[in-house]
């Protein structure tokens, strides 16, 4: 049995992702995680991606993981030097998340155009064009538009539990009172958004696939006519894909 983890530090949370046979396997978040990585003594294969911040207790274990596997830990803090096919410009400050779904993208079908969307804090829209990542947008995701009304307005509250109240939908974008007001403007604002983006990049790409992944991607209701490939654990087996390509590389 061959074991691959991917340990990514992202904006809001620590996720540990564990692949068994380069078959996704677990995840887990935060403080769950950190609890079972301190009986963890299998050998694996590591990627750590941080991309976030590690706090002091964090960056002591991935010290120690390196040292006690040190041709088994690929450590990531850019996407500068990742051996990926790219026009983007800045790539120290790439997303590796970004980075990662164009590689999961691209190794799900390497001949296709692709146009990755992934919903999360912030909702990114990639371009991979020839199996090459061209870059793409990147704009407030539904929790953040939430947020940044409660904090610009003096009466305007967030609803903590927004998604539960969404869990089936929101109709036809029309709140009834103040809360399901800004849940239709958050929600429904991103996906006639996203609507806008598909159709446009088809237009001019008639045969680009879309993919969609995230956290709070099942809360878009995208028209049924705007086929996408949804898959919500695109990002790591992205990275299991591009440590496969980082190792072979070297």
């Amino acid at each position: 049995m061959s074991q691959t983890c991917i340990l990514d530090f992202g904006n809001t949370q620590v996720k540990w992702a564990r692949f068994v046979n380069g078959e996704f396997e677990d995840l887990w978040r935060d403080e769950e995680a950190w609890q079972r990585l301190q009986h963890w003594n299998e050998e694996a294969r590591w990627l750590v991606a941080a991309t976030g911040p590690m706090d002091d207790r964090w960056s002591a274990w991935v010290e120690a993981l390196k040292t006690k596997n040190l041709h088994a830990v690929v450590h990531l803090e850019s996407a500068e030097g990742v051996p990926f096919p790219t026009s983007y410009r800045s790539m120290h400050t790439l997303g590796l998340d970004r980075i990662a779904n164009a590689a999961a993208a691209a190794a799900e079908d390497e001949h296709a155009d692709w146009l990755v969307i992934d919903a999360g804090t912030c909702i990114t829209a990639d371009l991979l064009e020839g199996g090459k990542f061209c870059g793409g947008s990147i704009s407030p995701g539904i929790d953040l538009r939430l947020r940044a009304m409660f904090a610009g307005t003096a009466s305007l509250p967030y609803p903590e539990d927004w998604r539960d109240q969404t869990a089936d939908g929101i109709g036809l974008d029309v709140g009834n009172d103040t809360v399901s007001a800004l849940l239709a403007g958050a929600i429904g604002g991103a996906q006639a958004e996203l609507t806008e983006r598909i159709r446009r990049f088809r237009n001019e790409i008639p045969s680009i696939r879309v993919a969609l992944t995230g956290g709070d991607a099942k809360f878009l209701q995208l028209q049924s006519d705007l086929t996408t490939f949804a898959d919500p654990n695109l990002t790591w087996k992205g990275y299991y894909h591009l440590l496969n390509r980082m190792l072979t590389h070297e």
